[in-house]
């Protein structure tokens, strides 16, 4: 993440750089002469600096990177037990597709303070009462998420996107 914004931040250094050179600023092009003409002046000192830089760029490619998957935390007797967003996400979309009127459920989970908090991106089947629906959508994710991975549900969101069209009758073509 800082690499990204060192690579940007140099990459916008030069475009200005090149900006200044390009509108007719002489100072960075005479700027730029004078340090390629000490480096060809001093060269260990210029292979030395170049090798230290390649050294520094390097360090972030060597270091290995470990995957920080977001989880959930669930404290037990025992110690402390912690869920994946996938592994929720998997209880919650059972619990909602398995209620009649859903037909599509796509949770997005937000930890906070007070409980987790459970938005759903739903389509609905059509001819269905979205009130009813919806309610009985909320209770059953939150009770369902509760009792099987025993973390406290403080809300949860619904955002039905569209209901599903039935599918007309295709009509055959006329010639």
């Amino acid at each position: 993440m800082v690499l990204g914004y060192i690579i940007g931040a140099l990459l916008i250094f030069i475009a200005l750089y090149m900006m200044a050179i390009c509108s007719g600023w002489g100072l960075p092009y005479f700027l730029l002469l004078d340090g390629l003409q000490w480096m060809r002046n001093n060269p260990w000192e210029s292979l030395l600096i170049a090798i230290l830089v390649l050294l520094i760029g390097l360090i972030p490619f060597l270091k290995p990177r470990q995957r920080i998957e977001e989880s959930f935390l669930m404290s037990t007797q025992q110690g402390e037990v912690r869920l994946t967003a996938q592994a929720l996400a998997d209880i919650i979309v059972r619990s909602g597709q398995n209620l009649d009127g859903v037909k599509l459920v796509r949770p997005r989970l937000k930890s906070r303070e007070d409980g987790l908090e459970v938005m759903l991106d739903c389509q609905l089947l059509p001819e269905v009462v979205i009130p009813n629906v919806t309610t009985q959508l909320q209770s059953k994710v939150k009770e369902d998420v509760e009792r099987l991975a025993g973390i406290k549900v403080a809300e949860v969101k619904v955002l039905v996107r569209r209901t599903e069209q039935p599918n007309p009758q295709r009509l055959p073509r006329v010639r």
